[in-house]
């Protein structure tokens, strides 16, 4: 039962639900922003042929090609997950086993390798 039935929160985590707006997550990264809308999947890392976004990682040679995925639920939560990448990939610098889901949170430090830092802003 919810404490405040008002309140729209995720059936899963139990987090309120972002209250107006299509939520987007955006990543800045040194060397780009990367925005993603609800249900989209972007697959983060080097190899332009898995990630359309590779020119933002290119210069990163300890990047793998396909390194990472980040997407939004309609839920409006926020996520990443390893693909197995060489490197790993970190939430506050805390890495994660690859494959793991992991939630992401407006102010979250998410770093791939030890050189690409981006910060997570949920909007």
């Amino acid at each position: 039962m919810l404490s405040n039935p008002g309140a729209a929160q995720c059936d899963s985590c139990l987090r309120p639900l972002p209250k107006q707006g299509t939520p987007v997550l955006r990543v800045q990264f040194p060397t780009g922003e990367l925005k993603v809308s609800v249900g989209q999947h972007l697959v983060l890392g080097r190899d332009a042929g898995q990630s359309p976004v590779a020119a933002t990682f290119t210069q990163y040679d300890n990047v793998s090609r396909r390194h990472s995925t980040v997407w939004l639920d309609p839920s409006g939560t926020a996520w990443v997950r390893d693909e197995g990448s060489t490197n790993g990939t970190f939430v506050n610098g805390e890495r994660l086993p690859r494959g793991v889901e992991a939630p992401l949170r407006d102010g979250d430090q998410l770093r791939l390798a030890a050189d690409v830092t981006g910060t997570v802003q949920l909007k």
